[in-house]
């Protein structure tokens, strides 16, 4: 199948040409009606800057009715700038430019770390001098430091995704020699909900302690949030005084979501309802959780680290935060909530095409269900 594509450009396997018709007075010296050279390119801005400086040099050559050179192959060296494969540091950067505009410092971060481990490891090199060798040490030394086999797949869907770009933005012919390489079978350990009754001993030493800390905690247990959704709120977000009150889930500039269906509201009840009104009777900032969040970001890792030190030390060694989230979904099943409704609660994308439709579930619904899972231990909360 042929593209086309402006600027006398069409693609032939992937392949950018170069088709122009050529004057009428010129036909006998061409001996042809058409010009249509290969421009050696799978990229498209690299064909887009050759196919300019091929037309310029045309207009050119025909303007002062000049003949063409014996060669086109002449023609298209004298526009064509000197290729200049990247280096692997250089592919990143370019990546990060073009890819990581808009996207979370974690983005950046990763796409880093992991090209800088297989520089570090088998040195920058041209991109077509990497060959699945280099991959098979970057792979072996990696699972030799302990590292796990799930951790070393992302890193490598990391460094496939800036080959794959580079090969098409440089149009590079060759294949990502990081995705050729076999991994070794991983099993996925599946991490346990929290229980029922480990959940209401944690919510009794939350409103216990009664600090910034357990407010998270509780704000999470019975809301079903990631704990970057809830860390990066905004005191703006919770809306006490609504009929229902409730969670305003949406992105900031300093916390996006991780999916279009994250943007939710979610209901207030139990020890989430008692969490937002101590946010909001001791607000110090604009953010509920100033110690994570600021302008420039939330930083749901140290969060993580502090809360799932306290959860282990205190209640179980299996206890993390995101053992909430499991759990939030089996407490909706328990009292026979509807899938669609789990996951609009949830933020979970919809199971079907269906799903997507309409405006969802209103919250005097969502709150009935939340009513019927929560644990019935918060002090008592006014909203005055």
């Amino acid at each position: 199948m042929v593209d086309q594509s402006p600027s006398y450009l069409f693609t032939k396997r992937d392949v950018y040409y170069y088709s122009r018709r050529i004057p009428p007075n010129m036909w006998a010296i061409y001996g042809k009606k058409r010009l249509v050279v290969s421009l050696g390119t799978k990229s498209l801005n690299e064909g887009l800057s050759l196919s300019h400086a091929l037309t310029v040099k045309l207009n050119t050559l025909w303007e002062e009715d000049t003949a063409i050179p014996n060669s086109l192959d002449v023609l298209v060296a004298k526009v064509e700038p000197r290729k200049r494969e990247p280096r692997l540091s250089e592919a990143r950067d370019c990546y990060l430019r073009i890819r990581g505009a808009g996207k979370p410092e974690t983005f950046e971060r990763a796409a880093i770390r992991n090209i800088d481990a297989v520089i570090s490891l088998v040195g920058d090199l041209k991109l077509t001098n990497y060959t699945t060798l280099e991959a098979r040490k970057v792979r072996d030394t990696l699972l030799s430091r302990g590292l796990t086999v799930l951790s070393v797949r992302r890193m490598f869907a990391t460094i496939n995704a800036v080959f794959n770009f580079a090969i098409g933005e440089f149009g590079l012919d060759m294949k990502t020699p990081f995705a050729l390489v076999q991994m070794p079978q991983a099993t996925r350990k599946k991490r346990p909900p929290i229980p029922i009754e480990t959940i209401q001993r944690i919510q009794s030493a939350c409103f216990e302690t009664d600090d910034d800390l357990r407010w998270l905690v509780s704000l999470i247990s019975d809301t079903g949030m990631r704990l970057s959704e809830a860390a990066g709120l905004a005191i703006e977000d919770i809306c006490l005084d609504h009929q229902v009150p409730h969670i305003n889930l949406r992105p900031h500039p300093w916390r996006r979501l991780k999916t279009q269906q994250s943007e939710r509201q979610i209901p207030l009840v139990g020890a989430a309802q008692w969490a937002a009104q101590r946010l909001v009777e001791e607000k110090e900032s604009q953010w509920c959780f100033p110690r994570y969040t600021n302008a420039e970001g939330c930083n749901g890792n140290s969060a993580s680290a502090a809360l799932n030190k306290w959860l282990k030390a205190n209640f179980s060694s299996e206890a993390v935060v995101h053992g909430f989230r499991h759990s939030f979904r089996d407490r909706l099943r328990a009292v026979d909530c509807q899938t669609e409704m789990i996951d609009q609660l949830g933020g979970w994308s919809p199971h079907n095409v269906g799903g997507q439709y309409g405006a969802g579930f209103e919250l005097e619904k969502k709150v009935i269900y939340l009513r019927a899972i929560a644990i019935s231990s918060a002090p008592a909360i006014s909203l005055s």
